[in-house]
């Protein structure tokens, strides 16, 4: 998919989630020419293509390069609790651009991933509160020894699963928190969201 279709197909998306004002209101470009761009009945003035590249991440590369093949992730406004706080938001704060080649070859699936925060401090060194994860929400399948973003009860946790005969552990990198339990009627409530694949910070 070529930068233009990219754009169209995120404006598209944020056509039919309601989010072009929220767009229009961060990029200066008018809501009616968000939705016919969207739409494909208009195109769009090089200032207005350059303020959606910067606000979705993306770069425009040179003629006579052949740039890798990007995909954008959605960042939303969850905050994964690596302790015992989360925020359960799920309103998408923007996109992040990764090379689809980088992607496809680590294993992750490109279109079934999105981003969030991460707040506490039982993930580090590991993880550390703060930093932005990318989950694999195609992968929801338990996994010994592999990281994980998951529910119990209201509590939306990134923790190492640890299997167990009569369940699992949510085990943290950081010793000075005790493993998590997840047996029996706990297992009700406990949800995996998807696996943590990528993990950024800003320094």
């Amino acid at each position: 998919m070529n930068l233009e279709d990219t754009l169209k197909e995120k404006l598209k998306a944020l056509h039919a989630k309601r989010k072009l004002s929220r767009l229009a209101q961060e990029t200066g470009i008018s809501q009616a020419s968000l939705s016919r761009a969207a739409h494909g009945k208009q195109g769009l003035g090089l200032n207005a293509v350059s303020r959606l590249l910067d606000f979705f991440g993306l770069e425009v590369v040179p003629a006579g390069n052949t740039p890798d093949e990007f995909i954008l992730v959605a960042k939303i406004g969850a905050k994964a609790g690596a302790g015992s706080s989360c925020m359960t938001e799920d309103d998408v704060q923007g996109y992040y651009a990764f090379r689809l080649p980088f992607l496809q070859r680590v294993g992750i699936s490109p279109n079934q991933c999105f981003m969030l925060d991460v707040m506490g401090d039982s993930m580090q060194p590991l993880i550390m509160n703060g930093d932005t994860i990318l989950v694999d929400r195609s992968q929801t399948a338990p996994q010994d020894g592999k990281i994980f973003l998951v529910g119990l009860g209201d509590e939306l946790l990134v923790k190492r699963l640890q299997r167990t005969p009569r369940g699992w552990l949510l085990v943290s990198q950081n010793t000075e928190y005790a493993p998590i339990s997840v047996e029996d009627c706990d297992l009700d409530t406990f949800r995996i969201h998807g696996r943590v694949r990528w993990f950024g910070r800003v320094i």
